[in-house]
């Protein structure tokens, strides 16, 4: 079966309230492990502070310098974050194959 055709492209294989679910369920970190995270004084010059990004449209805000518990997909996206940073002059900036393969 063909699929780039207009008729293809019309037709829905979900109906609203699936769709509607999985989208809350993207959405949903409240069942998502809780963890500590601290953000080193080094990067106040790279974020500001407080340090502010988004996962999956819930923003979060982490002090600089400060111990707070965040959900691990906040974590795990800051960390992220600070290993791509580029805080002095002399500092090679990565690739992103380099940020996400650890």
């Amino acid at each position: 079966m063909p699929i780039n055709t207009s008729a293809t492209l019309k037709q829905s294989t979900k109906t609203e309230k699936e769709l509607q679910d999985e989208l809350t369920k993207a959405g949903d970190l409240s069942g998502a492990k809780m963890v500590d995270i601290v953000v080193p004084e080094a990067y106040r010059g790279a974020f500001g502070d407080p340090m502010t990004f988004s996962v999956n449209g819930v923003s979060v805000e982490i002090p600089i310098g400060k111990k707070v518990q965040v959900p691990e997909p906040h974590a795990l996206h800051a960390q992220r974050l600070m290993k791509s940073a580029v805080i002095s002059k002399t500092q090679k900036r990565l690739t992103p194959e380099e940020v996400y393969n650890d």
